[in-house]
């Protein structure tokens, strides 16, 4: 057993002690607040939290009956002792009742009994009950070890995360232009190549650098681990890769600057006999096929559109760029800040090289010669959006050409 479970035993003595002098000074302090359950699973009758630990994103083992598991997300610990009542729960039907929770919430039991002689497993040696619930693309994964007869017992709980990446249009295309490819971790739903909602962000950063990198070409590769038959991974892979084309296309960019392959398990870049390698090699890899040095946009660290420079930190949002060209039929990209209206302006009026045609309190026009075109650049705060008809209050930057 853990060290911890001495520390229960002394924990349990000392709020005891602590409780005789609150009862003494209960005029003259408060009483500390009552740690809570985790909002998946309760305390037992009768038991008291005695210890208590959440992060926000940590990583452990659950033995599965051969070796461990290991598992990464939101990590929640509780260290429950008896404190009232007649006697304490057994060792039995503290694990059993935690069981038939996770059966209720439609999970399956992973091991019950013993764990016995795992280095692996943090309570090896101790009676443990581990449960897995998986619902609606959620997985939640908890661990019951009871001990001392029962008076005592863990709950550790995790609730599964999937490996994110916060990326940027700058940091891929550093990424191409010095190694020629880049991996990105694009959540799917398991075994389907729909990509999820939290990695819109991902696509809408490869669109904005791909549209301020004009000349860049891309091929996109799909991975997977090695769960499941080679076939069906590399039908799998080859989807995802076309999945993700769909999505950046959709923002557009034009379809014949993407091609796309699927590689299936064959080329892992980390060991498969672990959760965490099995993550790793489940990714999406842009292989730069030409261009992107420079081109159109200046350099890596600044994107440009017809010589106008984007506000340093501004996003490009894809959809309104999207629905700009399609209604207006001309070259249009548009980017978000949440800088002032009055910040953005200065920064354009030290940059020089642009002609204000007007400006008030919420808009300002300026507009460019270049190559024989008009460019225009329009910075307002706040906008109506035009998909919408909803005002935003950030600051909108468009660049448009030909207009």
């Amino acid at each position: 057993m853990r060290f911890f479970k001495l520390l229960s035993a002394v924990t349990l003595a000392l709020m005891l002690v602590l409780a005789s002098v609150s009862a003494l000074a209960q005029d003259e302090e408060e009483e500390a607040p009552t740690a809570k359950d985790t909002p998946y699973f309760s305390g037992m009758p009768d038991y008291r939290i005695t210890a208590d630990e959440d992060r926000k994103f940590d990583e452990y083992n659950f033995y599965n009956g051969k070796d461990c598991t290991t598992i990464e997300g939101k990590k929640m610990f509780r260290g429950y002792t008896f404190v009232e009542g007649d006697e304490p729960a057994s060792e039995l039907q503290i694990a059993r009742n935690y069981a038939n929770a996770v059966k209720n919430m439609g999970g399956t039991i992973i091991f019950d009994g013993t764990c016995e002689n795992i280095e692996c497993a943090e309570n090896s040696g101790s009676r443990m009950m581990v449960g897995k619930v998986v619902k609606g693309g959620s997985e939640l994964w908890v661990e019951v070890v009871p001990f001392n007869g029962g008076g005592d017992y863990y709950l550790t709980v995790v609730a599964k995360e999937s490996m994110t990446q916060d990326v940027t249009a700058s940091s891929i295309l550093d990424a191409l232009n010095t190694d020629g490819r880049v991996a990105l971790y694009i959540n799917f739903d398991t075994g389907k190549a729909t990509i999820r909602p939290d990695s819109r962000p991902i696509i809408e950063q490869i669109a904005q650098m791909m549209m301020a990198n004009t000349g860049l070409e891309l091929s996109v590769e799909g991975h997977t681990d090695n769960i499941g038959d080679s076939k069906s991974n590399q039908a799998l892979s080859e989807n995802r890769a076309k999945s993700v084309k769909t999505a950046i296309v959709e923002l557009g960019i034009e379809a014949g600057r993407l091609s796309t392959l699927g590689h299936g398990q064959d080329k892992p870049v980390a060991d498969n006999s672990s959760e965490e390698g099995r993550a790793k090699n489940r990714r999406v890899e842009l292989v730069k096929k030409s261009g992107g040095a420079s081109g159109e946009s200046g350099s890596a660290k600044t994107f440009e559109h017809f010589t106008v420079k984007i506000y340093p930190g501004a996003q490009l949002d894809a959809e309104q760029t999207k629905y700009a060209k399609d209604i207006l039929g001309v070259e249009e990209y548009c980017y978000r800040t949440q800088e002032s209206l009055n910040k953005v302006i200065a920064y354009y009026e030290k940059l020089g090289g642009l002609v204000c045609l007007s400006s008030d309190s919420n808009t300002a026009l300026y507009t460019k010669d270049e190559e024989g075109s008009t460019v225009r650049l329009v910075i307002a705060n706040p906008w109506t959006d035009p998909m919408t008809g909803k005002q935003r209050f950030d600051t909108l930057i468009q660049i448009l050409k030909g207009f």
